[in-house]
């Protein structure tokens, strides 16, 4: 915990200043809530919630759906790129064969290794 007392934007002062040795324990105060970040406000009513929170939300959920669509239409391009590549090495391979099969008619065998 000792990490956490140091890291930014936790309340120093909600936490000892020093692990305690195995077997020791700490008071804790039942009353006393968990410590927040500092940066976090105090629970608010929901009246609180303005104009501009909504234009924010508003805004977040924009560049989100944004961010979606690009995503599918990048998704979309590939399986035209895979398509594409998939009918390349189609092709390729037919070519092989027939250069295979071709090969085969004019060039004589070839000897087998004797065992």
């Amino acid at each position: 915990m000792q990490w956490v007392e140091k890291s930014k934007g936790f309340d120093d002062e909600s936490r000892p200043s020093t692990l305690p040795f195995e077997g020791e324990e700490i008071d804790v105060d039942e009353d006393e809530p968990p410590p927040r970040p500092r940066s976090q406000r105090p629970l608010s009513s929901s009246s609180d919630f303005t104009e501009d929170h909504f234009n924010l939300l508003n805004g977040w959920i924009d560049s989100l759906t944004s961010l979606v669509e690009g995503l599918h239409n990048m998704v979309d391009d590939l399986r035209r790129t895979m398509g594409t590549l998939q009918h390349s090495v189609d092709g390729m391979t037919s070519l092989l064969h027939a250069l295979h099969a071709h090969l085969d008619a004019v060039l004589p065998p070839h000897p087998q290794p004797e065992d």
